[in-house]
């Protein structure tokens, strides 16, 4: 199913996105947004996700916002300006396809995951799950909902460290954050680590299952890169290892439907 660029009016400008939309009249399982890194775009998230084939397969509807500052290549998401505009979008989609739940499933990359993690603080009402891949950070203001959380992140991301790095726009470590959102959802109880190989690790705040669950998986050596993604040699050099040892898509979309019936 092919991908189409649309606009919408938010914030006083008109927005483009990129949708795959089943036809009128289909039943819709899921909206899902997928935010894009900084410097990239609608269209390279598009294909670094390979969320598209959930629209032929799964009969959910695709979106890929773009944000609204140019930067170098591509353009970077405003922490303030943008909400309005994911909600806009968001509530346009859910309402157009009548999704039972009224949420979607909030993905992003880099700098897409820092702008999906303060959108689902802010509207946890939209949200269905976040699956925030090499860039997860702490809610930004109290959640009045819980929201789901999975989140990916290599040992190796040179540009949004694993442990932080002291500089107000990544100063926090991952596990830091994974834990400010099960602190913000109502679990308290200690974290349940299991590697699942040498070099993979799963970390799960809560029940698996429950609302509000949150789930940090660790790939070590990995980089500034999607798990089971294809981001080309040039890419890879520059961006560091990419784990295989986890599909990120597939792990997203799995978790959001296990996560849509939460109230």
């Amino acid at each position: 199913m092919a991908l189409q660029r649309q606009v919408i009016a938010a914030g006083g400008a008109n927005r483009s996105y990129l949708v795959a939309e089943p036809p009128p009249g289909t039943p819709v399982s899921a909206v899902i947004m997928s935010l894009h890194g900084t410097r990239s775009t609608a269209d390279r998230q598009a294909r670094l996700s390979g969320f598209g084939q959930f629209a032929r397969t799964a009969g959910a509807v695709v979106v890929f916002p773009q944000a609204i500052e140019p930067i170098g290549p591509g353009y970077e998401w405003d922490l303030s300006r943008d909400v309005d505009y994911i909600a806009g979008l968001a509530t346009e989609l859910v309402s157009r396809h009548r999704v039972a739940h009224g949420r979607v499933l909030l993905t992003g990359m880099s700098g897409g995951a820092r702008m999906s993690s303060r959108f689902a603080s802010v509207h946890p009402e939209l949200v269905q799950a976040l699956g925030a891949v090499a860039g997860l950070r702490s809610p930004a203001v109290p959640v009045r909902r819980p929201v789901p959380v999975l989140s990916f992140h290599g040992t190796n991301d040179r540009i949004n460290p694993y442990r932080g790095s002291g500089t107000q726009r990544w100063n926090e470590s991952v596990p830091d954050a994974a834990l400010a959102w099960a602190l913000a959802n109502g679990i308290t109880a200690a974290p349940a680590e299991v590697p699942v190989s040498p070099a993979l690790t799963r970390t799960t705040y809560g029940a698996e299952g429950q609302p509000g669950e949150v789930t940090l998986w660790t790939s070590r050596g990995a980089g500034h890169t999607w798990p089971g993604g294809h981001p080309g040699l040039l890419l890879s050099l520059f961006l560091g290892r990419t784990s295989r040892e986890i599909d990120a898509t597939k792990s997203i979309w799995e978790f959001g439907l296990h996560h849509a019936g939460d109230p």
